[in-house]
């Protein structure tokens, strides 16, 4: 019983680690001029719905690695009025990073796991302590009291 059970935790573990690896980590592309500052969010359906942006992004012309496309040209196109108000020298300062990581992802849905199992868990033990014990005499295994 108790290699059906490793078994059974082993094959959850391998479901969570692929599924906690085939989650997409959002980027972010942080616009800063003089002392304004503005987040875009660099996924396709942000950049083609920017509510200030001058002239609409054309999202098939993106580069396929995230962050080279935080640049002083897109801060320009999303946010024209950054720098207004900042010194006659600023210009935007693009800066990419991410808020999430797969290993952060990975711990939340193993607690949230480990916390559903216990509660169901919890809710089932009074049932299903007859059933084993049901089973355990109907095939002849006998707890063997410590002495």
């Amino acid at each position: 019983m108790s290699r059906l059970n490793a078994t059974i935790q082993f094959v959850v573990l391998l479901l969570l680690l692929g599924q906690a690896l085939a989650m997409d980590v959002t980027k972010f592309c942080k616009c800063t001029c003089g002392q304004n500052s503005t987040i875009l969010e660099l996924t396709k359906f942000a950049l083609s719905h920017l509510p200030h942006a001058t002239e609409p992004i054309d999202v098939d012309t993106l580069m396929p690695n995230v962050c080279m496309n935080c640049t002083k040209l897109l801060c320009g196109l999303a946010e024209p009025d950054l720098c207004d108000g900042a010194a006659v020298d600023d210009d935007y300062v693009p800066l990419c990073f991410q808020r999430d990581s797969v290993q952060d992802k990975l711990i939340v849905v193993g607690f949230l796991v480990l916390v559903g199992t216990l509660l169901v868990w919890s809710a089932v033990r009074s049932r299903v302590g007859p059933i084993v014990e049901r089973v355990r005499n109907q095939y002849g295994y006998n707890v063997v009291a410590q002495t």
